[in-house]
């Protein structure tokens, strides 16, 4: 009585989806879609949704990049930074000291495949890698070429890749991940709207890239910009009213090459009493962790010059550590992000900022995280503000 009791429920639940299939048994399969889009997508959620179905009509547009091994100098564009100040503490050298000059990987940027000659760059780029510039709907076209003594990649932000386009190194990962010294590769990122301005941003904004096979390897000097543009504005006139800047301790004590900077650069520094001296250890690893914007320790780069009341778009790049949640803010000058006024920026490593600047006032002055230890460590640079051409007339 009581299995058969127990099939009679059985029978009862079952009826509803035994009903289901037989009233549907004669209606066709409609495979388009085959699962009817959920709601009616409205404002930014429509661009994303729509973006999946269409194909990407833009250029594609290539970068010859190497990564070399070079001697980097922090302070190459500082004047003499005085005794008093506390970023001359990271500058100077001594028994428990390095002073200036590294030993470093970096992203350079070739005119063509032969990797022979080098591209331009602006003072104020210091460190930073190659600026890539797309616009909606492009394709970068990225030709690496290791050239350094350890396995290196290129991994991106903000962009549209496949697997084995992503140049990062983890469990699982492809053997192409990295690239092994003397190996090339070429890397095929697709630049979706998402990546690129929205309604309230300016003509272009910022992404970042990185070497990703060691947490470390931004250290090394391995980071650079994508900057992605609305189609039809990328041209020189634009590119002429930009400024990137990468903000982040850079810590040598990390680095693979800090041995070979010590052994060959800084012979000044006395290796028994690091090891030895818990006091001088400190002091060593500490005056290697540089404060910096762009690997530039209290820059005056010639060539960041801006014009009294002509706006520019300047973007910011953050990396680093924990340690590193920076306060980003301009000596002079009116800041807008998202067209609303703000003092300053808050960047958190792999954060990306652009900000519109419009300098005030003709002279000299400051940029960087001016309000805290950081700052006075050498997270400074500075820019000139030029009088305006009509100005200059009237007077």
């Amino acid at each position: 009585m009581v299995l058969l009791l127990y099939y009679l429920i059985l029978y009862l639940l079952h009826m509803p989806l035994i009903a289901s299939q037989s009233n549907n048994d004669d209606v066709p399969d409609n495979p388009a879609p085959y699962i009817p889009r959920p709601v009616d997508y409205q404002g930014d959620f429509r661009v994303l949704h729509d973006e999946l179905i269409q194909p990407l009509d833009g250029v594609d547009r290539e970068y010859y990049i190497a990564i070399d091994e070079i001697i980097w100098d922090y302070t190459q564009y500082s004047t003499e930074i005085p005794e008093n100040t506390a970023a001359h503490f990271w500058t100077t050298t001594s028994p428990t000291q390095v002073g200036n000059m590294y030993y470093k990987a970096v992203y350079q940027e070739y005119t063509d495949e032969t990797f022979t000659t080098l591209k331009s760059r602006p003072q104020w780029q210091g460190l930073l890698g190659p600026i890539l510039r797309a616009e909606v709907g492009d394709t970068l076209r990225v030709h690496l070429w290791n050239r350094a003594s350890h396995d290196f990649s290129m991994h991106p932000h903000g962009v549209f890749y496949e697997f084995e386009m992503e140049g990062a190194v983890y469990k699982g990962a492809l053997e192409n991940s990295s690239v092994k010294p003397g190996d090339n590769y070429t890397y095929n990122w697709l630049i979706a709207a998402r990546a690129g301005p929205g309604p309230k941003d300016g003509d272009s904004l910022v992404w970042g890239y990185h070497s990703h096979v060691h947490e470390s390897d931004i250290y090394n000097g391995l980071f650079g910009a994508i900057l992605v543009y609305r189609p039809g504005s990328l041209n020189q006139a634009v590119i002429a009213k930009e400024v990137v800047t990468a903000l982040f301790a850079i810590n040598e004590n990390h680095t693979p090459y800090l041995t070979e900077t010590v052994h060959k650069l800084a012979h000044h520094v006395d290796l028994e009493v690091v090891k030895h001296n818990q006091t001088a250890k400190r002091e060593f690893r500490l005056s290697n962790i540089k404060q910096s914007i762009n690997g530039l320790i209290m820059a005056e780069p010639k060539d960041l010059v801006l014009e009294q009341d002509e706006s520019i778009q300047w973007h910011l790049l953050g990396w680093g550590s924990f340690n590193d949640l920076q306060m980003v803010s301009w000596q002079q000058g009116h800041v807008s992000m998202f067209d609303i006024p703000v003092s300053q920026i808050r960047l958190m490593p792999a954060s990306f900022r652009t900000v519109k600047v419009t300098p005030g006032i003709p002279g000299t002055f400051q940029f960087g995280f001016l309000n805290h230890e950081s700052g006075i460590e050498g997270m400074n640079m500075y820019y000139q503000v030029e009088k305006s051409p009509s100005k200059k007339k009237t007077n």
